[in-house]
């Protein structure tokens, strides 16, 4: 009965820290908002934005993945069509997907690893602030963070089908660079366990139960034959270009994102190697730990080949490391073991026990403050965009929400009220911006000359400033200057009045620490804030 309530308590716990996730976190990167929230509200509710990467002529993504959540989201829409509760009720849906997973990956390091190992990755995963953020994100890369915990956990079972099953999967559906966790895996497979004939095999049953269905599906949405995962690759790999056109990142951009989102465990996680070759010299090796210090490495591998492969592409973004955000905590638990190893076997295991746990309370608490701290600022202070739209009135008639230069922050048409439609208006920002699908019932079929691969922009997807009934705007308490690109609206007061008003941190060097992490009766005295602001144009006709 005790391990029962053990494993009930870890269970509420990783679901009620998950659910936080989905329900507080921000959506961080408008790729979500415009590749996956915009066409899944185009599936459920016939209106939507497309990008480029849906075009037939390019079809990189793929309606299958949209579908797994679109599925449970049209039994939603049976009760009710709010766009919000949608929203919300696939992100919790992501969010308890996570946390079971997690849940089985952490019952297999306890029989595998030692209950040490096993509670230390679960405390720094239900702390860890890149979880937050990813753990129920609408993205392939958070797909692929799913099925990571799915391969490590059959793999440490030794359940070669599974692992190959979900790998199949994950990278015929989700994001094909993702079969990269599984590298490892493979090459034990083939050449240590020299199980030829099972892994090919059950590639082929897999590849096909899974990608044929795939290929269907995604070739009636786009009208022709079309293999998502291989355009995608094909775009990223073999193209002159290729995702280089939307920036490029020196190391220190992933070096920063990391941090804040893994503190401590990144940096002791990138420090195992060099302790298991140090206990591999002094042959140290934990009782309670099955693994051998090497195993516990080979294990880690898949974190380290990934950052080796992502840190080398030029362009970055912080949504591709997420396939791999569950091994810092793995890492760091193994490494706080073989720590623990090492001061018993120097100070004798009575001695040892004192300062071994305030070795671990040291780095847990470490963990939990900046991780906890990094959650309630990104939540706190960075919201607006998501809120900002809920004091817009039902109307009967269709009224426009422009953006000009928040239009990456525009959270998706699920927070539009219905015969609201968002519009971009001319800003600085001169590269490729989406357009509303056709709505029609062959929409997805149909190739526009205003898409490109080129991230150059089109005049098709701007709107007329004079035609907008609300607009988005960043306040920063600049002055109006109708001649710059991007002027401040929220102070031409003849044109425009404050609908709904919400504080938003501005940009600002100087408070860079207070920016990232909220501590209390101290962040507020530091951060520069701005108003994001939703106004109505003056003189509007009344609302019916």
């Amino acid at each position: 009965m005790s391990a029962l309530k053990s494993n009930a308590v870890v269970v509420l716990s990783l679901v009620v820290v998950r659910l936080q996730s989905a329900l507080y976190s921000i959506i961080s990167d408008c790729d979500e908002t415009y590749n996956y929230w915009e066409p899944l509200h185009y599936l459920l509710k016939g209106k939507g934005f497309q990008t480029w990467e849906y075009s037939p002529e390019f079809a990189l993504r793929s309606y299958s993945y949209l579908w797994l959540h679109g599925l449970p989201a049209k039994v939603l829409q049976l009760v009710t069509d709010n766009g919000v509760l949608i929203f919300y009720f696939v992100r919790c849906l992501l969010a308890v997907t996570c946390a079971l997973l997690e849940y089985r990956l952490y019952r297999i390091l306890g029989r595998k690893c030692g209950g040490g190992v096993a509670s230390l990755w679960l405390l720094f995963q239900l702390t860890s602030a890149g979880m937050f953020i990813s753990s129920a994100a609408l993205l392939p890369s958070s797909f692929s963070m799913y099925i990571t915990l799915a391969t490590m956990a059959a793999w440490l079972n030794e359940d070669t089908r599974t692992a190959i099953a979900v790998t199949a999967f994950s990278g015929l559906i989700g994001w094909p660079f993702a079969v990269i966790v599984a590298v490892p895996f493979v090459l034990e497979l083939l050449f240590r366990k020299r199980k030829f004939l099972d892994f090919f095999k059950n590639a082929l049953l897999y590849g096909a139960m899974y990608g044929v269905p795939i290929v269907l599906i995604d070739s009636l949405y786009f009208g022709t034959f079309t293999v998502a995962a291989l355009n995608i690759i094909r775009y990223n790999v073999f193209t002159s270009h290729g995702p280089d056109l939307y920036g490029v990142e020196p190391i220190m951009f992933y070096v920063k994102n990391l941090f804040l989102n893994h503190n401590i465990t990144l940096l002791l996680s990138l420090s195992y190697p060099l302790v298991v070759l140090t206990a591999a010299c002094l042959g140290v090796r934990n009782t309670k730990n099955r693994l051998s210090p090497m195993q516990g490495l080979w294990l880690m591998s898949p974190l380290y080949l990934w950052l080796f492969v992502f840190a080398i592409q030029p362009h970055k973004e912080e949504r591709f490391i997420f396939p791999v955000y569950p091994l810092f905590a793995l890492g760091t638990a193994l490494l706080m073991d073989q720590l623990f190893s090492h001061m018993r076997r120097i100070l004798g295991a009575g001695r040892s026990s004192f300062p071994n746990r305030l070795m671990g309370f040291a780095v847990l608490a470490v963990a939990l403050c900046l991780g906890v701290s990094r959650m309630l600022a990104t939540s706190m202070y960075y919201r607006a965009p998501m809120s900002v739209l809920s004091d817009l009135p039902p109307t009967n008639e269709e009224l426009s929400v422009c953006y000009g230069k928040e239009w990456y922050r525009f959270p998706g048409n699920f927070f539009l009220p219905p015969n609201y439609r968002a519009r971009f208006v001319e800003s600085s920002f001169t590269g490729m911006l989406p357009a509303y699908y056709d709505e029609t019932q062959n929409g997805t079929q149909i190739v526009h000359d205003y898409f490109n691969d080129q991230n150059m922009g089109h005049p098709h997807m701007l709107f007329e400033l004079s035609r907008c009934d609300y607009l988005v705007d960043f306040d920063k308490g600049a002055f109006y200057d109708e001649l710059s690109a991007e002027p401040n609206y929220s102070v031409d007061r003849k044109t425009w009045s404050i609908a709904s008003s919400v504080e938003f941190v501005q940009a600002d060097e100087s408070a860079s620490f207070a920016r990232a992490y909220y501590v209390p009766l101290v962040s507020y005295r530091y951060l520069v804030w701005g108003r994001y602001n939703l106004l109505r144009r003056n003189k509007m006709k009344p609302i019916s």
